[in-house]
């Protein structure tokens, strides 16, 4: 049984699908009596929503939609074949939000409910016109008065431009990589290529390499990459481009050409990947410059790995605990304790994943050094902090055979 505020926003949503004139006083009465605690609340913000978007207000439509799609309960209010609220919520706020931004929130509303939004979406062609694709039969299949006025969705989607659509399919790729469907994720990515929007095409390039890497298609990647640099304009970060937030400001070039250099020395070219990943690091992005003091230290340039290496050993960034750690390699491989123990030990109480082997290596180096104390120390960290057989058995070997 409805409540009266449920009916009531029934009634107002009525009006706005046939445009009355009186819609737009009863839809936001009903808006103002949804900002109290009431039974229903999730059905009622997504009816406000739908009376918003057929009223030309797209912006009042993403707020009740957002809300609902927000909502910690799952309402199913329909027939069995009709979907649910937080479902239909879901897609539009995420289709508003790529069309009007920001992103983010668009990724946000559509991964609320996966499985309904990525079966409705899954389908649709984004280089192509969607008002014949997505239609109001869709969100109201058993509800013809809330569908039996002009189109509600029509006007929206018409006005989805190639870079709308293409934020769309970019905000669909980066679903289906949350949930590991790298094929899904590839198609969506295609779709964004096909589009050719220059603001995008350098992104979906990246991340179709991105979906070749996983797939072991190294070849492939690589090419992509070479299309990501080339294509894409520089400046935007990458994360703000996908809608996705993370720790990295790397632009698309430069995300695209660290890629490419990381492949080039995985296939055994040291001396292109140097110069692609030289070309990389300008911009002075963390993992960049340190993808070029890895293959800096790969070639056995330890001198030149260190310096570059020393760049970035104290900024914050994604990659600050790989370069301690590498620190401390270079200088046990140059048998250097001090700096080991400056780069190890801090590694270890910084109580990074990964402490105890970084122990391991310390105390490993004062053993070969005679530093009998120091070795001790170190094993000793690494026994009570590990049960990886391989670094237990030497540490207990060199712990018993120093106080022998």
């Amino acid at each position: 049984m409805r409540t009266d505020l449920e009916q009531a926003a029934l009634t107002a949503t009525e009006l706005a699908v046939r445009r009355d004139p009186a819609a737009a006083d009863a839809v936001e009465k009903c808006r103002e009596a949804l900002a109290e605690r009431v039974p229903d609340a999730q059905r009622i913000a997504f009816l406000i929503g739908w009376a918003y978007l057929a009223l030309d207000d797209p912006a009042s439509a993403w707020e009740a939609f957002r809300a609902a799609a927000s909502s910690d309960r799952t309402v199913d209010s329909g027939p069995d074949d009709e979907p649910s609220v937080l479902g239909r919520a879901a897609l539009l706020a995420g289709l508003i939000s790529f069309r009007f931004g920001p992103e983010v929130h668009g990724l946000a509303a559509w991964s609320r409910a996966h499985t309904e939004v990525t079966a409705v979406l899954g389908k649709l062609d984004f280089t192509r016109d969607l008002t014949g694709q997505l239609t109001d039969d869709l969100i109201w299949p058993d509800n013809e008065e809330l569908r039996s006025g002009d189109p509600v969705l029509a006007p929206l989607l018409s006005n989805f431009d190639t870079a709308d659509r293409s934020r769309a399919a970019l905000g669909l790729y980066t679903l289906h990589l949350m949930r590991d469907e790298e094929e899904a994720a590839a198609r969506a990515a295609k779709q964004v290529v096909a589009i050719g929007h220059p603001d995008f095409v350098g992104a979906a390039w990246l991340g179709l390499a991105d979906v070749l890497v996983a797939a072991g298609d190294k070849t492939a990647a690589a090419e992509a990459c070479e299309r990501s640099a080339a294509t894409a304009p520089g400046g935007r970060p990458v994360s703000a481009i996908l809608g996705v937030e993370d720790d990295s400001t790397a632009d698309v070039p430069t995300r695209a050409k660290t890629l490419l250099g990381i492949l080039q020395r995985e296939a055994g070219d040291d001396d292109l990947a140097i110069r692609t990943l030289t070309d990389a690091a300008r911009g002075d992005d963390p993992e960049a410059v340190f993808a070029l003091a890895q293959t800096h230290q790969k070639t056995g340039d330890f001198e030149a790995a260190r310096a570059v290496y020393l760049t970035i050993a104290d900024r914050k960034s994604p990659v600050l605990d790989k370069t301690i750690y590498h620190l401390g390699l270079i200088a046990k491989h140059d048998r250097d304790l001090p700096e080991a123990k400056r780069w190890f030990g801090h590694f270890v109480e910084s109580g990074y994943d990964g402490a105890p082997l970084a122990a391991a290596h310390l105390g490993e180096l004062c053993y070969w050094l005679g530093d009998k104390a120091g070795a001790l120390r170190w094993y000793g960290y690494t026994l009570a902090n590990t049960e990886v057989p391989e670094l237990v058995e030497e540490a207990e070997q060199r712990t018993a055979e120093l106080n022998g």
